[in-house]
């Protein structure tokens, strides 16, 4: 089985010790976020990313399936497949802990539901792992949840590590962290593994995190 996506991998550094009072600070500022005011700060943030140049030139998108609380990208998913693009959803792999794979969707109807309150592409559809990230797997976007993202791109994720595996194979495609205003930050704990996004958009801003 999968490892829940809430639990913290057991580490003991101080930056560790640091995410994991983040990850409860953050999960908690989300859970008691007014669910009307999370889906107006959701279309915006949305609207901010799909009015780039890089969202309107690309041909191909990776896109997650959002659980609750966590902003939701169905209406880029809805843009994408209505403009022709493919669009990649990820699918966490059941036997592999912290291992998931990308896989070609052509609707949210797809969808099934999965553990921890995901909803995934179905098993018998095929999918890309990290290892053909940049080789058969090359979206022009890769768009990543988190639960907190900073000024320099590091993402602050469940400690799972599924997006880090893909994140540190990028070659020539963007990743765009994408989260509410709130969850963007000054600062966050980074360590060896953890990889940084090269954009975040908020409601707010859509912030460029490298020369």
């Amino acid at each position: 089985m999968p490892r829940n996506p809430e639990s913290a991998v057991p580490e003991s550094s101080p930056a560790a010790a640091e995410k994991i009072i983040l990850r409860r600070r953050m999960r908690m500022l989300r859970e008691n976020q007014p669910p009307d005011i999370a889906r107006k700060r959701g279309r915006r943030a949305q609207a901010r990313l799909a009015d780039t140049a890089y969202w309107k030139n690309a041909r191909s998108v990776a896109l997650y399936a959002a659980r609750q609380d966590e902003l939701s990208v169905d209406m880029l998913m809805e843009n994408a497949w209505a403009s022709g693009r493919a669009v990649y959803l990820p699918r966490v792999r059941r036997r592999e802990s912290g291992v998931m794979d990308f896989v070609p969707c052509g609707s949210l109807a797809q969808l099934v539901p999965a553990a921890f309150g995901l909803r995934e592409p179905p098993e018998n559809l095929p999918g890309f792992g990290a290892e053909e990230t940049g080789k058969t797997f090359r979206p022009d976007i890769l768009v990543v949840p988190g639960l907190a993202f900073d000024k320099q791109g590091t993402r602050l994720g469940f400690g799972g590590g599924y997006y880090d595996r893909f994140l540190r194979r990028l070659t020539d495609f963007r990743c765009v962290g994408i989260c509410f205003e709130f969850q963007f930050v000054e600062s966050l704990p980074a360590e060896a593994w953890d990889q940084p996004v090269h954009y975040v958009c908020t409601e707010k801003r859509f912030w460029k995190t490298r020369p």
